[in-house]
This record gives structure tokens, C-alpha cells and sequence, in this order.
């Protein structure tokens, strides 16, 4: 009987090959270590391209800076905890079982942990491997007492065209070990190709290592997900910023923005419905050149609904603490100005891209108004005039 030691390289290859294009499915822990970035994940995958997925663990301070210094981040990592992901091939269901709440985007959006860089599931770099990457034996390796083979990976080229697309290979070596009986790929390291953004967020030396363990093979499909009875469905989609006001179940009204000289940045907003109980929320971004070369771009984000969902949450909660009380067109709203979190979590960074943020709430809608290279003034009477122009209607 041939051993994986005694068979040769281009065999065992092949074998690695048709293993994975057999494969309909698997489920498994995956964790994901790069640099201070760590997240384990139970997942669970089927062809062609259904993936749940039910984070375990998520530390990642690229995440923690964004928030701090911005309040941009959809998810926490505490909250991503919280989270399943449900992504069907088309659309991704977030559900969130604490609230009650399930979020519907028109895309794959499971927050992989590294920027740029999908690796949860993704085991169909396999498919091709003779055909993309030079091969190198490393021998045999003991993992979780299980025995395992290793293969060293590099890519034959920076990138593969591959019908209409051009794929760029974001590893620059890599290794795999291969279960010794089933050839399913227990551990991934690699390194990051030398222009990704990720190599440039974690170092010249970084090394990104995936790990499956508790692995199922093949197990049978489960039905397509459906959230529980008595779920709020958000469906969440693009539309155009001209139609946002048509489609939303409270007034809003941009023209403040237009009249002050701000143009949308791509023409259209996000927006995230209930149909069912007429809730929604949007949010858009609008640019305005400045009036001289020295004179930077402004940038102003309006977030508005009369549902809160995480982020907006988070932003209420930060600016009753941290903000500063005023009265704008006779409504109670509160000031924060990001720039002294920044000087606590990022000293050395410029403070002056730090963003200025406006929020109230008139008629059950919540209001945020968020500046960047904006000063206090011009943003307060922004916010007025949204208040005089977005009356409730009848």
C-alpha cells in the first residue's frame, strides 16, 4: 500500500484536486490568526456557495480604532459575536437573535476578519493547483493528533484571467497541510502579496494562519434559511439618492444639502426597509469641493430613521455621554466633536480629519449629521434646515 510519504508529488496534487471538486460540503470550526487580528467561527459550507457562518470569538483593533475615531463601524466585535450570518449565494440574512431583528443585504457581507481578503470557507484555491501554484513537499506533520502532509504554494503569476475577471492572487508563498485520510485542509498560512493592503496594515512580516478543526464532511444540505416567526425583516438595498425621500415612511427632505452646494458622492444612499411595520433607515454621503486648491473636500454623512439599528444605537448612546447639549431650531439636539477621542486613542494622527457630529430626534425619527473637515457653524445650520424642511407629513 502506498503511503502519502511514498507518493509522489504530482499524484498526491491530483488527488488534493479531485477531493475538493468532489467535496458538496463540510462544516467546521475555522480560526483566523493574523497579527493582533483573531477570529473563531463555526461554519458551515455548501455547494455552490451557501455559507452560515456563527463567530465564536472577534478581536480585531482595526475594527476597535474605526469606531472609536469614526463611529463608522456597522458591527462591533462584540455584536458580530452575537450575530448568524446566513449567505445564500445572492444575499446575505444577518439575524440577530437579542433583538429580534434580521437585516437582508443584496450581497456576500460576513465580515471577514482581513481586509480585502475572504477566507472564510474558502477552500476552492485547491481546484486549480497544479495549474496556479509551484509545489514543493514539505513532508509529513502532526496536527491535533492527527497525521497531516504539507505542500509549500507559490504562485506561477501575480494574476489569472479567468473568464471577464482578472483575479489577483493576494498571497505571496503559502503552506497547507492536508488531513492524511480525508485530504481536507486543516491549516493555511501564507504571507500577503507585497501590494495588498493587508501587508500594509500588518507589517512586511505578517503571516496569516486558518485553521479547521471539528470537520464534517459531505453532511446534508439544511432547507434555505427563513428568520424565526415574528422576526422584523429589514431588507437592505442602494437606491437612487433622488428616490430616497419617495421610498422612506417619514419625511425627509436633502435639498438643504443641495442648496448649501453638496452634491451626492456616487448618487446613491443605503437604505434599509420594514415594510411590514413601515420602519426604515437610511444613510447617504454628499461632498463639496473647497473653494481653493488649500482648501480641503468636505464631506457630510446623513443618517436618519424612524428605526434605530446598531450603529445609529451606538452614535445615540456616545453623543448623550460624550456630546455637548444645544438647541437647534427649537429642538433638543447634542454636539461631539471626535477630535479629543482621537487624541486618546490615536495620538500622532492629524485631528483635523476628525469627523463633527449632529444628532436629534423630531416625531420618532432619529437624526445624525456627521461633518468631516466641516466646521460647527456651518453644520448647525445644516441640521436647521433639515429640521425646518423635513416636517412630519399630514
Amino acid at each position: 500500500m502506498t503511503t502519502e510519504k511514498e507518493r509522489p508529488l504530482s499524484t498526491f496534487a491530483r488527488d488534493v484536486v479531485e477531493a475538493c471538486r468532489s467535496l458538496t460540503g463540510f462544516e467546521a470550526t475555522e480560526t483566523v490568526e493574523a497579527g493582533p487580528i483573531r477570529a473563531a467561527a463555526r461554519i458551515a459550507f455548501h455547494r455552490p456557495d451557501r455559507l452560515a457562518v456563527e463567530y465564536r470569538t472577534y478581536t480585531n483593533p482595526l475594527l476597535e480604532l474605526e469606531e472609536q475615531l469614526t463611529g463608522d463601524a456597522e458591527y462591533t466585535a462584540d455584536e458580530l459575536v452575537g450575530l448568524s450570518l446566513q449567505f445564500d449565494g445572492r444575499r446575505t440574512w444577518i439575524y440577530d437573535a437579542s433583538t429580534g431583528v434580521c437585516v437582508v443585504k443584496a450581497s456576500r457581507s460576513l465580515f471577514d476578519p482581513l481586509v480585502e481578503t475572504p477566507v472564510l470557507g474558502e477552500i476552492d484555491y485547491l481546484r486549480d493547483l497544479p495549474h496556479d501554484y509551484l509545489l514543493r513537499d514539505l513532508g509529513p506533520e502532526t496536527i491535533d493528533n492527527r497525521d497531516t502532509h504539507v505542500l509549500s504554494l507559490k504562485p506561477k503569476r501575480l494574476h489569472r484571467t479567468h473568464g471577464f475577471k482578472r483575479i489577483a492572487f493576494l498571497t505571496r508563498k503559502a503552506s497547507v497541510a492536508f488531513d492524511g485520510e480525508t485530504l481536507f485542509p486543516v491549516r493555511l498560512s501564507f504571507s500577503p502579496a507585497p501590494a495588498s493592503q493587508l501587508r500594509r496594515l500588518l507589517g512586511p512580516e505578517s503571516t496569516v494562519t486558518v485553521r479547521y478543526s471539528d470537520v464534517r464532511l459531505n453532511p446534508d444540505a439544511p432547507p434555505p434559511f427563513a428568520p424565526p416567526e415574528g422576526t422584523r425583516v429589514f431588507q437592505e438595498d442602494w437606491t437612487a439618492t433622488g428616490e430616497l425621500a419617495e421610498r422612506l415612511p417619514f419625511s425627509l427632505s436633502l435639498d438643504p444639502l443641495h442648496e448649501a452646494g453638496y452634491e451626492s458622492i456616487d448618487g446613491h444612499a443605503l437604505l434599509a426597509e420594514d415594510a411590514e411595520r413601515e420602519r426604515a433607515y437610511c444613510a447617504a454621503i454628499f461632498y463639496r469641493d473647497g473653494e481653493s486648491t488649500d482648501e480641503p473636500t468636505q464631506l457630510v454623512t446623513l443618517r436618519a430613521g424612524n428605526y434605530l439599528n446598531r450603529n445609529m444605537a451606538r452614535r445615540r448612546v456616545l453623543t448623550a455621554e460624550a456630546g455637548e447639549e444645544l438647541t437647534i431650531n427649537h429642538r433638543t439636539a447634542r454636539f461631539l466633536d471626535r477630535r479629543t477621542l482621537w487624541e486618546e486613542h490615536a495620538s500622532g494622527i492629524d485631528p483635523s480629519q476628525a469627523p463633527v457630529e449632529l444628532s436629534w430626534e423630531a416625531e420618532g425619527v432619529f437624526w445624525f449629521l456627521t461633518g468631516v473637515s466641516t466646521e460647527r457653524q456651518p453644520l448647525t445650520q445644516l441640521a436647521s434646515d433639515l429640521i425646518e424642511k423635513s416636517t412630519p407629513r399630514p
